[in-house]
């Protein structure tokens, strides 16, 4: 419904936009952010001098022509930053935002929008066929230098992406539980661009050697980062360093939005870049994530969105029983024998059955310890990655459900 009307200014914006976020089911958590930023910036460009309205202005006033094209003027030269920025003057891309954000607060305000036309959208040149086939390659020629973790970060991004062709806002959402327990495949929510929440769909992409070698390189140094400043995210991708959103300070270890990724992603392939460059064979990494997504055809399945709970209990209790199987041989048998391989390869069958259905990594652990599956070996046994097993135990603050008792 639409907001008071009797609200004015910056008020009246920070209203609309508040009207619009509640639109659960609509409105994606980016287009969120993106609606509040716009509302505050119309705010303070209501106290700029070059504006030809006030903090009394109503909300038809608001959204006329001339007074959408002062703020668009203002924002597009940088004069509405909160923050000093080296470039502060903004392109086609952050008007055509501005504009899109506009038409949904005067929406909620309900009054009608004199926008501009939208500046036609800049063709992005996707990764071509022959660069394509160079792109794992150069990954893995990059993998055998990298060393700092960012670099380690950005290797593991590049190799998702390539495997599953996840927009940045899609590799942002990834946590630990969309990794499979052997790490041979992600789960993704897709969000085509204009879908709504609603329409937001699931699909399972299969990892490469190359991913699963830089997951396992990242999720190493993300566990040390983490016991570090005893973070407990379940995000796969934190920064590394301290930052700010806006007047506040953000600690490392937080998890990462699209614009913090791409800004790591940029930086570490840039200093990738010049690192090898002079290299013989070296093709240096796009700098942009989108060209490198679109270069990718990715062999997907799809999965739930959310787990069937008579499914769930049907597939736990198959995890229980292959862990209990593998309990009794490894306490009673030679280790590696056929019957522990076959009992393994069971479990592991187990393991993706419930992963696909979207059941959780602690709960799946939970079935295992109570099986007789507790330490690490064992659960490697079972088909567990053992870098994903401490992000998990990070993640939970207190150790992986085995340890429960523990705490």
């Amino acid at each position: 419904m639409p907001v008071d009307r009797s609200l004015t200014g910056p008020e009246l914006l920070r209203a609309a936009a508040a009207e619009v976020c509640s639109q659960e089911g609509e409105i994606s958590e980016a287009r969120g952010r993106q609606v509040r930023w716009v509302a505050g910036e119309y705010g303070r460009a209501l106290a700029h001098p070059d504006h030809p309205l006030d903090d009394d202005a109503e909300a038809g006033p608001l959204f006329r022509r001339e007074a959408v094209e002062a703020y668009l003027t203002l924002a597009g030269r940088g004069a509405l930053r909160v923050r000093r920025a080296a470039s502060p003057a903004s392109g086609d891309h952050s008007r055509q935002i501005r504009i899109e954000v506009l038409a949904l607060l005067a929406k909620a305000a309900g009054v009608y929008a004199d926008l501009p036309p939208q500046p036609d959208p800049v063709r992005k040149q996707p990764v071509p066929k022959r660069a394509r086939s160079l792109l794992r390659s150069s990954l893995e020629e990059a993998a055998d230098q990298a060393a700092l973790p960012g670099q380690v970060r950005m290797l593991a991004i590049g190799a998702m992406v390539a495997d599953s062709g996840a927009r940045s806002g899609e590799a942002c959402a990834w946590r630990l539980d969309d990794l499979a327990p052997s790490l041979e495949e992600v789960r993704t929510v897709r969000r085509p661009q204009g879908w709504s929440e609603a329409e937001a769909y699931v699909e399972l992409a299969a990892l490469s050697g190359l991913s699963r070698a830089a997951l396992r390189r990242w999720l190493t140094e993300r566990h040390a980062l983490m016991e570090r400043v005893r973070g407990t995210t379940t995000a796969l991708w934190v920064s590394l360093h301290a930052n700010h959103r806006g007047e506040h300070p953000v600690p490392p270890g937080t998890p990462l939005e699209p614009r913090g990724l791409y800004r790591a992603w940029t930086r570490a392939v840039e200093q990738t870049n010049a690192q090898m460059a002079g290299e013989p064979s070296w093709v240096p990494l796009p700098t942009r994530m989108e060209q490198l997504r679109r270069g990718v055809s990715p062999k997907t399945s799809p999965a739930p969105r959310q787990p069937d709970a008579e499914q769930a209990v049907v597939l736990l209790d198959d995890v229980a029983a292959c862990g209990r199987s593998l309990a009794a041989v490894r306490r009673s048998g030679e280790p590696d024998t056929t019957e522990e391989l076959e009992v393994r390869l069971s479990c592991r069958k187990a393991l993706r059955a419930a992963w696909v259905e979207g059941i959780e990594h602690a709960m799946q652990l939970s079935a295992l310890a109570e099986a007789g599956l507790t330490d690490t070996a064992d659960l490697t046994a079972a088909g567990w990655e053992p870098a994903l097993l401490n992000a998990i135990e990070r993640a939970a603050g207190w150790g992986r459900p085995s340890k429960a008792k523990d705490v």
